[in-house]
Parts: structure tokens; C-alpha cells; sequence
């Protein structure tokens, strides 16, 4: 048995543990000429809070998970659940970490009402 010094111990509990949020990026069909453009929403799951001109950072995703979102669209119509991170004083706020599944009619038709 190998023993452990508390202070390893303390360093290694004490670490910060960033809760996974579930969200669908919607596309608000806004277009413009000049940025910043903001064409993407972030709705939080199982609150529905919008937040508006945010756009998820897929870049943690694996290859194939990055894949299967440009295949079905799913950053655009709200059609994948994704888990990530939220954190307004980084940039991106919004980062996939990963794909949970894919969302239901009704999560997918909340990217269609407005607010």
C-alpha cells in the first residue's frame, strides 16, 4: 500500500470540477455584410435560456463528432444535444465538449420560437 502525503491529497481534491451543460446552437437566419455577424444562438437545456449571438466552439469535438454535425446540419436547426461548457469571461463563451445525443421535436422547435 502506497502511502499518500495530505497535501497531494488536498491539491488533487481540490481541483474544480466544470459542470457539463446541455445545449442546441440554433441559426437565427440573421445575414449581414460586416462583423461581427451574430447568426447563432446558444439554448441551454432543460431551461430554454437563450443566449443570443453566441456561437459553440466545436473545435473540442472529436473528428468524427465534428462530422456528424456538418452531416446533419445539427449546429444550425437545433437537431443535436451537445455537452460543453459555458464561461462568459473566456472566449468562445461556449465550447461542445461532447455530442450527447440528438434532441428531441421539441428541443429542436425551441430554436424557432423567439423570444
Amino acid at each position: 500500500m502506497k502511502i499518500v502525503p495530505a497535501p497531494v491529497l488536498l491539491c488533487l481534491l481540490g481541483q474544480p470540477v466544470q459542470a457539463e451543460d446541455l445545449f442546441v446552437t440554433c441559426d437565427n437566419g440573421i445575414r449581414c455584410f460586416r462583423a461581427p455577424c451574430p447568426a447563432r444562438d446558444v439554448l441551454l437545456l432543460p431551461s430554454n435560456r437563450r443566449l443570443p449571438n453566441r456561437e459553440a466552439s466545436l473545435e473540442r469535438l472529436t473528428v468524427a463528432e465534428r462530422k456528424r454535425v456538418a452531416d446533419v446540419s445539427g449546429s444550425y436547426y437545433g437537431t443535436i444535444v451537445f455537452a460543453g461548457e459555458i464561461d462568459e469571461s473566456r472566449r468562445p463563451p461556449v465550447t461542445a465538449t461532447r455530442i450527447v445525443r440528438d434532441a428531441t421535436k421539441a428541443e429542436a422547435a425551441l430554436c424557432r420560437k423567439r423570444p
